[in-house]
């Protein structure tokens, strides 16, 4: 570099330095610095050159100021994160090497062993040349939508989302879905699982996620407000989190800039809901850098050069140069961050590693290469507040009325049998007092049809409001209806 001309010099030193024969406009950037040698005798337009130079340089600092717009999540040892939890939690952690590399794969095989041949719905996401997508929905086998993962790109992506298959009535799909259980909770040792004693038809149930390069899911934070988890089994997922405000106004600060919305989950009796998501239609991967390579690149990179696969990956995830948000988005993270603190945290999730979702965390995947992965959730002491108060607003129960064990801020092991069985006693009695429409046989609607006609036709025993002043039930009562026992 010494023998390069001054205005070719490479400057990372942040500095502003003007000369009678050069013009060098530096940044604090990662990029080359820009250079201008004026002629001497074009005045005018050695000013307006400058302008120029200048414009360009502060839209160069201000493009790679927000290219590394995140922070890693941390990612530790299961040793080191069980004498410690609280130290991460309301923050998503990775718990890498959860199980051994041997196992994973081998629970990889089971699955797809046990439940390849289930039909699943597989989603086709296509980008269109002026930036719309469309949806294609596919009934596929699992084992069959695992093979078009293989031919997923950014914007003709694959991605399949299967609920109500761990536990199934498949054989050997309970003891599968007790070993993911195993792991999953080995962060929790002696801790309850208050879903465990939510009835059973409306225990959440584990998904399996297949993702191609370039499979997102949607911008969301997740139902009942409970601590998600997400085990990986192939592949390499990426995470974006948006951590609510710790100052006023908390999460709602996220919703409202995210323009979200609600999406209803799991019903309870007679229809009525138990718990809604947030979901927004912005996106932080919407469009990706033209020589960000392909998966079959990375995979062969991964062999010869894991360092530097692990790099570009690990690039894309925190850099908005490379996976961008779209503009909406981004206006989005600036109203909701202050100016010292990351647009989002991402998290890199790779096989064997347990990802913990805390409540109130906005999130999206993206997926650099194909992967395959078990989600789940659970509900513990320090979620149950959050668990018990979302279905209590979603159901519109007045909280005045409710038992007093469910109006507590905390809670203590072995209390959650208790709770719940109180919290599903309490739904209970509320849905049996809401009013039920009737529900009639064919044969009284026609006797009740006869005996309207029957109806005298003059204003005779008719009422000014035009209803019969003789209760017609009266009638009805003493006559008997085949299939109609009572009424």
């Amino acid at each position: 570099m010494e023998n390069l001309p001054l205005h070719t010099k490479i400057r990372r030193d942040g500095l502003v330095l003007f000369s009678d024969e050069t013009v060098i406009l530096c940044c604090k950037v990662r990029f080359p610095l820009i250079s201008y040698e004026p002629s001497p005798c074009c005045n005018m337009l050695h000013v307006i050159s400058l302008l120029i130079l200048l414009l360009v340089a502060v839209r160069v600092a201000i493009v790679d100021a927000f290219s590394h717009a995140s922070t890693l999540v941390p990612r530790i040892s299961l040793d080191e994160y069980i004498p410690s939890p609280d130290v991460y939690i309301n923050k998503p952690i990775l718990i890498r090497d959860i199980a051994t590399s041997s196992d994973i794969e081998s629970l990889a095989d089971q699955l797809m062993n046990i439940l390849g041949d289930e039909e699943v719905q597989m989603q086709r996401k296509i980008k269109n040349d002026d930036g719309s997508r469309d949806t294609e929905i596919y009934d596929i086998t699992l084992i069959e939508a695992l093979d078009y993962m293989m031919d997923s790109r950014h914007d003709d992506a694959f991605f399949t989302f299967c609920e109500g298959l761990l536990p199934g009535n498949i054989s050997d799909s309970s003891k599968l879905h007790d070993k993911f259980t195993a792991i999953r909770e080995a962060p929790f040792p002696n801790q309850e699982n208050w879903f465990d004693y939510f009835p059973e038809k409306i225990q959440p149930t584990d998904a399996i996620i297949l993702a191609g390069q370039g499979a997102t899911s949607t911008l969301h934070r997740d139902p009942f407000e409970w601590t998600g988890t997400s085990l990986c089994l192939e592949g390499i997922k990426i995470w974006r989190f948006i951590l609510p405000p710790t100052d006023d106004g908390g999460v709602e600060v996220v919703d409202t800039a995210l323009k979200s919305y609600r999406l209803d989950s799991i019903a309870w009796e007679d229809g009525v809901q138990l718990s809604a998501g947030w979901q927004s239609d912005l996106s932080l991967y919407d469009n990706i850098d033209d020589t960000f390579p392909s998966a079959f690149d990375l995979m062969v990179m991964e062999d010869e050069d894991n360092e530097q696969y692990q790099n570009i990956i690990q690039d894309a995830g925190t850099s908005i140069s490379t996976l961008r948000p779209s503009s909406g988005t981004l206006d989005a993270l600036h109203q909701i961050s202050n100016t010292d603190e990351p647009l989002f945290v991402t998290a890199i999730q790779q096989p064997g590693d347990l990802l913990l979702i805390p409540a109130h965390c906005w999130h999206q995947t993206y997926g650099p290469v194909p992967s395959i992965a078990i989600a789940s959730q659970r509900c513990g002491t320090n979620d149950a507040y959050n668990v018990i108060n979302h279905i209590l607003d979603i159901t519109k129960y007045n909280k005045d009325t409710i038992p007093d064990i469910l109006k507590s801020n905390s809670y203590d092991q072995e209390m959650g049998e208790e709770v719940v069985a109180t919290l599903f006693e309490t739904l209970d009695s509320k849905t049996t007092k809401q009013y039920k429409p009737p529900s009639h046989s064919n044969d009284f609607l026609e006797h009740l049809k006869s005996v309207k006609s029957s109806w005298p036709d003059n204003d005779e025993g008719v009422q000014c409001t035009g209803e019969p002043s003789i209760d017609p039930s009266r009638i009805l009562q003493s006559v008997v209806v085949d299939g109609e026992s009572d009424w």
